[in-house]
């Protein structure tokens, strides 16, 4: 693939980005209150639950500048508006980048992190979303993508069906356990896929450590640190308490 139509696609993922970044912004300044007041006291900004979606959207939005800005210098920019102008289709690989984007996020914002584990759902976001892409082979995106999209949906089957707080009532972490199942298999099929590609497993190994690091720098940041509210502290975040509680 030209390195210009790579740009391009640059250019079109860093408008996504910048767009869904600045309305996580305004949906959390104007529904999550930054100050109240409980029990007659009144709460600092920097404890608010707002603070967490607002720095993640903040984030968005610079890597969707900083990818916007590198796809214009390199003409990707210039390329959309050409195919644009000239009513050009859209390439299958093309759509299927979208939909991976919009896939995964819509997936961590709307299935996972208000029923599972923040760390693990933060975890399994970031491993998937850096794996789609960052291989950059059009028929392992296709593959992946399939492999993610069949599990997220059998997620969204128990989560509608109410089956998930059934197992929960028996287990308080049963939900957490199935979905780090699914991360595993995830993994082990992404491993399987690249297995005769010695430069893919360098990326592969890249992208668990970034996908482990970084969840785990930012949530026990602001879980002990701000004292900030998580969506949903399951099996991983009590583990962190554990190991917390023993080093005090």
């Amino acid at each position: 693939m030209e390195k210009v139509e790579l740009r391009k696609r640059d250019f079109i993922t860093g408008i996504i980005l910048i767009a869904f970044g600045i309305w996580m912004l305004i949906y959390t300044v104007t529904t999550v209150p930054m100050k109240d007041s409980f029990g007659g006291v009144m709460n600092v900004w920097y404890v608010s639950p707002g603070l967490f979606p607002i720095c993640i959207g903040i984030l968005i939005v610079i890597m969707g500048t900083v990818l916007g800005i590198n796809a214009i210098r390199e003409g990707g920019a210039k390329k959309f508006f050409e195919d644009l102008f000239n009513r050009k289709k859209e390439s299958t690989g093309k759509t299927l980048r979208l939909l991976g984007i919009l896939l995964v996020i819509g997936a961590y914002v709307y299935l996972n992190i208000p029923r599972i584990d923040f760390f693990l759902s933060t975890m399994f976001c970031l491993s998937v979303f850096i794996s789609l892409f960052y291989f950059d082979d059009p028929e392992l995106l296709k593959k992946l993508f399939s492999f993610y999209l069949i599990g997220s949906l059998l997620c969204l089957v128990l989560f509608i069906a109410g089956v998930d707080k059934r197992m929960n009532e028996k287990f308080p972490y049963a939900m957490d356990a199935l979905v780090f199942l699914f991360f595993l298999s995830y993994i082990f099929y992404a491993r399987f896929l690249i297995r005769k590609d010695e430069g893919l497993k360098k990326k592969f190994k890249t992208t668990l450590i970034m996908s482990v690091v970084v969840p785990l720098a930012l949530v026990p940041s602001f879980k002990y640190l701000l004292l900030v509210p998580l969506p949903v502290e399951g099996g991983f975040i009590e583990l962190m308490n554990i190991v917390r509680y023993a080093f005090r």
